[in-house]
């Protein structure tokens, strides 16, 4: 399997912008300007590139296997589940044991199957941010069906276009009152989603040109990147809506994606960030209930209502993150090591 460590960076910034973009929504600090009023919101977007290194890595590591046939379906979902439910349902555990009502013990149920995405209504209230998950598990299930899309660099570039057309289509007529009830999340449905995943796919095939033309120009990729990123925030960014962004952020994505497959950056790839990167779904699913525990503790505003205070604030969490997580893999270690030897 190929490897691009520079992914683990871009998971790393990835999740700690949603963070910082969960910690400014749910917090009253007293601060203005077009960072905290505009950047910091758009943060919450960053899940979208998210899907799109899924959809890389999952390619880099399966696509080949699949078009010949030599992919051992049961240990490919069998890998998916351990990877993902034990965190996934301790996490839902905990929020049950503080929210007891019916609805939420049916929710949590479902949830833990981890084919909640096929529901009409991908919003889950126990673990929010999980309708990531209900997302890339579907896209796990299509796997077969994304690889027959990308099964030549022109097809993949016409399904491309056709996902992104029904994103549209999704947008300014399948998500209107005509066809859903209000409440309805339209960035949280997959046929929404897609064309993050086929970008990846599409990504995939041309690697060896991407590796090849950024190696050789790298500056020049570089101020693509932060042009991309200024005309998305200068001209994109004040007309669009956070909650249906639609295929505009293939604008700001695109290149810095192709950017981290062609380059080998020392600030995307480092020994912390090939750590946080390894650790990122745990960090992005577990993010609020450490927020809660802070807020709890009442050391929300312990530095202030200011940037002070809100960074103070954001450290502390990533922190109590990566504490709570190594504890929660020691603890599985112990206990799968007694389970061993009894």
């Amino acid at each position: 399997m190929e490897k691009y460590d520079n992914l683990d960076g871009l998971r790393t910034v990835s999740c700690i912008g949603i963070v910082a973009m969960h910690i400014r929504a749910n917090a009253e600090y007293q601060i203005t300007g077009w960072f905290w009023n505009n950047l910091l919101p758009s943060l919450t977007l960053l899940v979208y590139l998210f899907l799109m290194i899924s959809g890389f890595g999952m390619f880099c590591g399966y696509y080949e296997q699949v078009r010949c046939g030599n992919l051992d379906w049961n240990q490919f979902y069998m890998k998916r589940y351990k990877k993902i439910l034990p965190f996934y349902a301790f996490l839902i555990l905990i929020d049950l044991t503080f929210e007891r009502s019916a609805g939420y013990l049916i929710e949590g149920i479902t949830e833990v199957t981890l084919v909640f995405g096929l529901l009409p209504n991908n919003n889950p209230s126990v673990i929010g941010v999980g309708w990531t998950l209900g997302v890339i598990f579907l896209f796990y299930m299509l796997f077969p069906f994304f690889v027959w899309l990308c099964w030549t660099k022109k097809r993949a570039w016409v399904s491309l276009a056709i996902s992104c057309t029904l994103t549209i289509f999704c947008s300014i007529y399948f998500f209107t009152e005509n066809f859903v009830i209000s409440g309805f999340s339209a960035r949280h449905n997959f046929l929404y989603c897609a064309p993050y995943f086929v970008m990846g796919g599409a990504l995939y095939l041309n690697r060896l040109q991407i590796k090849e033309f950024v190696a050789k120009h790298r500056w020049i990729c570089f101020a693509g990147c932060a042009t991309a990123t200024g005309i998305y925030y200068m001209l994109i960014d004040p007309r669009i809506d956070n909650s249906d962004p639609g295929i505009w952020l293939l604008v700001l994505y695109l290149p810095w994606l192709c950017y981290a497959i062609g380059t080998d950056s020392r600030i995307l790839n480092n020994k912390i960030m090939k750590y946080l990167g390894g650790i990122s779904l745990e960090l992005y699913l577990a993010q609020m209930l450490l927020f809660r525990v802070v807020e709890k503790i009442n050391c929300l505003y312990l530095f202030g209502t200011g940037w002070g205070g809100f960074i103070v604030v954001w450290i502390m969490v990533i922190i109590g993150l990566i504490i709570f997580i190594e504890i929660y893999k020691l603890a599985v270690k112990l206990i799968t090591k007694r389970l061993k030897i009894s």
